[in-house]
Order: C-alpha cells, then sequence, then structure tokens
C-alpha cells in the first residue's frame, strides 16, 4: 500500500474532515491524483488530509536564514509549508506528500520552485507540487472537455463561472460531488494543460520507485 498525505488551499479541492466521524472525504483534487495514479499503475493507495490552517499551526519550521531564503521568491510562505508536511510525512511513514497551491500563470514557476525547495529543506525526497494555472478548476474543466485544456491556462475567465456555465450546458450539478465524479472519470492522456501535466509526471516519477 501507498499512503499520500495531502494538504490544498480548500475543502472543495483536496477535500475534508467530517465533522462527526473525523473521516477524510476526498474532494476532486484527490480523486483526480487517483485517477492520474491509477492510469500509470493500479496502486492500492490510502490518502490522509491536512488543511491548510492545521499545517499553519504545526510546530516544524524553518529555522532563520534558511527560511528568510527559502520565502523570498514570493513571500507567501509556501515552501515552509512544505517543510511541515514533509515533517508530517516523515513522522507518520507516508511514503509521498503532496501540497496544491493555486497560481497565475506568471507565478506557476517561482510557487512550484518554492514548494519543491521546503521539501527538500526537509530532505524529502517524495514531495510532489500540485500547482494548478490558474486555479484548480482548470483542471477539472481540462477533464470535463480536454479540447480546452491546451489553451485553459491563457483564459481570462473567471474559472469557476466557467466551470458552472460548462455544467449547466450539460445540464449538470455544479457542486464537489460532480467535480469529483468528473475528476475520477478524467481521461488523463488527453488532457494538455502544461500545470496539469507537470503534477502527472512528477507524481508518476515519484511513484515508480515505490512498487
Amino acid at each position: 500500500m501507498i499512503e499520500l498525505i495531502l494538504s490544498g488551499e480548500g475543502n472543495s479541492d483536496i477535500g475534508e474532515k467530517d465533522i462527526q466521524t473525523q473521516k477524510f472525504i476526498a474532494g476532486p483534487i484527490t480523486i483526480l491524483t487517483i485517477n492520474i495514479l491509477n492510469n500509470f499503475h493500479k496502486f492500492d493507495l490510502k490518502c490522509h488530509f491536512i488543511n491548510r490552517m492545521q499545517l499553519k499551526k504545526y510546530p516544524m519550521t524553518l529555522k532563520g536564514r534558511k527560511k528568510r531564503d527559502k520565502i523570498k521568491s514570493t513571500g507567501k510562505g509556501h515552501s515552509n509549508l512544505a517543510y511541515k508536511l514533509a515533517c508530517i510525512a516523515r513522522e507518520n511513514n507516508y511514503q509521498v506528500a503532496i501540497l496544491m497551491r493555486d497560481a497565475g500563470k506568471d507565478d506557476f514557476q517561482s510557487i512550484y520552485q518554492e514548494i519543491m525547495e521546503g521539501f527538500e529543506a526537509a530532505l524529502y525526497q517524495n514531495g510532489v507540487a500540485a500547482v494548478p494555472v490558474p486555479e484548480s478548476e482548470a483542471w477539472i474543466i481540462s477533464c470535463l472537455d480536454p479540447k480546452e485544456s491546451i489553451k485553459i491556462e491563457d483564459c481570462k475567465t473567471d474559472m469557476k463561472k466557467l466551470l458552472e456555465q460548462k455544467l449547466s450546458e450539460r445540464n449538470q450539478t455544479h457542486n464537489k460531488e460532480t467535480w469529483c465524479e468528473i475528476a475520477g472519470k478524467c481521461l488523463i492522456e488527453k488532457v494538455e494543460a502544461h500545470s496539469f501535466n507537470k503534477y502527472r509526471n512528477d507524481l508518476e516519477k515519484v511513484v515508480q520507485y515505490l512498487f
């Protein structure tokens, strides 16, 4: 079994914990991650989750000059969160850690690099940056309509509104359950969005050594 820990922007991307049962309810990006992995190889997977606020409160942190050097590219502390996530993964023997952050097209490289530097500072080799451009809804749209995926990252339309529009055209409900269904049925090979395929390739490189 491969165990992953994921952390994202909010409840609508990676997922959330059920208030009553405390069980993890996978969101569309987690479902998409499972789909990508199963498209590569049929894995026995278990996913764990930590939300953004819990991750921020986790006590481990990059120290002194190292920390200043890591966060200077965007100033948003992505590397610090990646470092914390890597520490949690190591403590719990999770084989893969995934940190998701949205990015504008011009910010993709700096955010991606900052996340990876956080994993590297923790000496954790199985960290993966999921950086949808311009936001996670773009990946869901790409799965819904792969022909759109090649130009989705240049689209100036609000992704949430565009996703709602495309679902309405198909008489589908605009909610998380529908997004998860789309992610689970996504034809991985047909999606051409650069940020999606960067994530897919990085994920495949990490897990190929785990079986």
